[in-house]
């Protein structure tokens, strides 16, 4: 179960905003990339660690989360390093939602939530029945629950971690 406050998207965010294009070739590392992240989708958040130190845990989002721009993993890692645990959109682009399951950032696809959230609402997740409860609101929506390879990828602290601990453990094989 996670639980924590949301910051609900108004309008479109695409990737390219969310780590302006000066901090595109600073190194990939969620620390490094929470201080600029989302500073171009809101002037609030145009401040070095600007949206980290809102503290929230969740974004709610539209249609095509992090679309119409860069694949870039900044984005992914930046979110990590402010400290959000999941992304719930209506819709996801899909090389921004693989870079996800790439770094273990669940991205929930869960329809039409950003129109019954407000920011700073309290939610609560269950990420194996998929149920996401907005406690400030009272109200209850369901997603899939996340797929166990990426469970097992995110528990792993993404890709990488993951197949280097298959192969130190000898059980590479059983992923085919």
């Amino acid at each position: 179960m996670i639980k924590g406050k949301a910051w609900v998207a108004k309008t479109y965010v695409m990737s390219f905003e969310m780590i302006i294009q000066q901090y595109w070739t600073s190194p990939i590392d969620p620390v490094e990339n929470a201080r600029w992240v989302m500073a171009g989708v809101d002037e609030a958040f145009n401040k070095e660690n600007g949206f980290k130190d809102f503290g929230y845990t969740f974004i709610v989002a539209g249609h095509n989360f992090a679309g119409g721009g860069k694949s870039i993993e900044h984005c992914i890692t930046g979110l990590m390093g402010a400290g959000i645990k999941a992304v719930f959109a209506t819709s996801f682009a899909r090389l921004q939602f693989r870079n996800a399951i790439n770094y273990g950032m669940p991205f929930i696809t869960a329809r039409d939530m950003n129109l019954g959230c407000d920011t700073g609402d309290e939610l609560e997740y269950d990420p194996e029945s998929g149920i996401i409860r907005n406690l400030t609101k009272a109200t209850q929506f369901e997603s899939v629950p996340v797929a166990p390879f990426v469970a097992e990828v995110a528990a792993e602290g993404g890709l990488m971690s993951f197949i280097r601990k298959k192969i130190a453990d000898g059980s590479i094989a059983d992923l085919h």
